[in-house]
């Protein structure tokens, strides 16, 4: 169940042996009746499947009351994977107050026990600091006991530490050995993972071919990932296949009805652009706004913009600005250099300059070509700062060296009010900024 966490897309929900997922309406009420009374009458299988099934609602509405009624009672009789499965409820916070702690217990009970869904658990909270301090190493350990047992999700995640160098020794070779073995137990993400190598040509010879038909397997097993994959080659002509936006956009429409947030966006682009189509502002909106909510940062600054410039819908400063932070927040620095505009202009709040030099020097500081002009604009006009000249004509070359039109109209606009050493001085400021920033 730990899939829930990972990737709910991923797992395959089986109740007595047949995905619950595939019977028929009446058969999956026949089906939940069916648990229910046996596990009414002490059967512990039943009451864990019950209880997964009213966390998942899978086969019958959604309760996490009732979800957390029969998990208890099943883990509480020592059974492994319940206790893992309402460990979930815990690490969630899904019908009990979110309790890392707890589902930490409980993981270990089950690892105890040799239950690789309760290894694979430990690994997880290890690699995300979840009631211990974060330690990739310790969820590399957890991991390969779980991904011994052919657990395909420890697999996977063993696979990327190896790939990344996180927590053990960076080996193509080992991942490729491992994204195999996941691909080979039918998993699309061991499948989207060779592609990925392939393409890349990281611990093997490149070869488009080879990536195309992973990526091909991937997206036939429903891999969100995979199927965003072909409508990239099909959107740019990549891997040897010619270019078609109508294929491109069918890929892209299945990822995005996966619920897959790249899917959202590519099909939200592809209405906002026209590509291929007629463009819909409406439709754009509704994709943007189903990755946004899904936590993409690119989506929550797309859905921000749609509310600042008013595309579509009325506009309204304060909702641009509360999707403009979400963004921000996790250091998206298109999101970053927004906020600081907010906050300099005074649109959806109250002006302030030093919050507004605090968001653009985190944008500018990531590159971000808008963030370097406003902070030019804000050092020229000593909007929060004591006028400086050469620190805003820096910040313009460094914008204009990305193309920026505004920011090269306004260095040369600056440069005619200053002396020829001072240029020189903020092109060498520049020159510096530059070469730290690739060191």
């Amino acid at each position: 169940m730990k899939s829930v966490i990972l990737s709910a897309a991923c797992a395959l929900f089986v109740l007595g042996g047949v995905p619950l997922h595939a019977l028929a309406g009446d058969a999956q009420s026949a089906k939940i009746d069916d648990l229910t009374k046996k596990a009414e009458a002490g059967d512990i299988r039943a009451m864990d499947e019950l209880g997964e099934a009213y966390y998942r609602g899978t086969g019958v509405q959604a309760d996490y009351d009732l979800a957390f009624k029969w998990l208890d009672k099943a883990a509480a009789t020592g059974d492994a994977q319940a206790q893992v499965d309402l460990g979930d409820l815990y690490v969630t916070g899904s019908g009990v107050p979110e309790d890392a702690d707890m589902a930490m217990k409980l993981y270990r009970q089950a690892a105890a026990l040799n239950n690789a869904d309760g290894q694979y658990s430990v690994g997880w909270m290890y690699e995300n600091g979840k009631s211990v301090a974060k330690d990739e190493t310790e969820a590399a350990r957890w991991y390969k006991l779980a991904a011994d047992q052919n657990f395909i999700f420890a697999i996977n995640n063993l696979g990327d530490l190896y790939y990344g160098g996180r927590g053990v020794k960076q080996d193509y070779a080992e991942a490729m050995a491992l994204y195999q073995k996941s691909a080979d137990l039918g998993s699309g993400y061991g499948y989207d993972a060779l592609g990925d190598m392939y393409d890349d040509g990281q611990g093997v010879a490149k070869d488009p071919a080879k990536a195309l038909d992973n990526y091909k397997k991937a997206a036939e097993l429903g891999n969100c990932s995979g199927l965003y994959a072909m409508g990239r080659v099909f959107e740019k002509g990549l891997n040897g296949q010619a270019q078609d936006l109508a294929q491109a956009r069918q890929w892209y429409q299945k990822a995005a009805d996966k619920t897959c947030e790249y899917g959202q966006l590519a099909i939200g682009r592809f209405y906002d652009e026209g590509i291929g189509m007629e463009s819909d502002a409406g439709e754009a909106f509704k994709y943007y706004a189903l990755a946004a909510m899904q936590g993409n940062s690119i989506g929550q600054l797309k859905l921000g913009s749609s509310y600042f410039y008013g595309d579509f819908l009325p506009r309204d400063y304060g909702q641009a600005f509360k999707w403009y932070q979400m963004a921000a927040d996790q250091a998206y620095a298109p999101g970053q250099y927004k906020i600081g505009y907010m906050y300099a202009k005074g649109y959806g709040v109250t002006a302030d300059y030093t919050q507004a030099l605090k968001w653009l020097r985190l944008s500018a500081a990531q590159g971000d070509d808008e963030g370097e002009y406003q902070l030019g604009v804000m050092y020229e006009n000593a909007f929060g700062v004591p006028m400086d000249r050469k620190t805003a004509l820096m910040w313009y070359l460094l914008s204009a060296g990305q193309e920026n039109e505004d920011a090269k109209k306004a260095a040369d606009s600056l440069k005619t009010q200053m002396s020829g050493s001072d240029v020189r001085a903020a092109q060498a400021m520049a020159a510096d900024f530059k070469s730290v920033k690739t060191d």
